[in-house]
């Protein structure tokens, strides 16, 4: 075989895998999919979901795929609105969608996830939509006299306690 043929074969190989993964792709964003694995579905744990061969990661192809599943959160998330945007229950089907389908591309272009495409992929989403939210408001200090009563308190009871103790045992004998 030469090298022309080879790489022809090759090109071949990946233009088939890549109508697959689409056609897959497609079927995938037509059904919903419940967020939720139950009991009798726990397949994901079985050694046979390990021999797909992991090999040969298509990066450029992951890419392209991670493209269209980037522009689907975009489309969904302009439509939730931007006010929108830091509020984790209206974002985290959005967001849940994205992930599975990322995760179902990289499992059918024999890459593992999460890698360096995907990891580039969500800093760049986190940077986008999610840069300005707040975590959690930073709680004020305390006064300085509840602190110092709050740790005074405990001390000062401390020998109280041990005396009552003390007196108590020597009444017994």
């Amino acid at each position: 075989m030469t090298q022309d043929n080879r790489t022809a074969f090759e090109d071949e190989r990946i233009r088939v895998k890549n109508e697959s993964v689409q056609q897959e792709l497609d079927k995938s964003f037509s059904t919903e999919r419940p967020n939720v694995t139950y009991e009798d579905k726990e397949n994901f744990q079985t050694s046979q979901d390990f021999q797909i061969s992991y090999s040969h990661c298509h990066e450029e192809m992951l890419k392209n795929y991670g493209g269209q599943c980037w522009e689907i959160f975009n489309d969904s998330m302009s439509e939730l609105g931007k006010e929108n945007w830091c509020n984790m229950e209206m974002v985290i089907r959005n967001y849940h969608k994205l992930t599975e389908c990322i995760e179902f591309i990289c499992s059918a272009l024999g890459c593992f996830y999460p890698n360096r495409v995907v990891e580039q992929l969500f800093v760049r989403i986190h940077q986008q939509y999610f840069s300005s939210c707040n975590n959690e408001e930073d709680l004020p200090d305390a006064p300085a006299g509840v602190v110092l009563v709050s740790t005074l308190l405990p001390i000062l009871l401390i020998p109280f306690i041990v005396f009552i103790v003390v007196w108590k045992s020597s009444l017994r004998d």
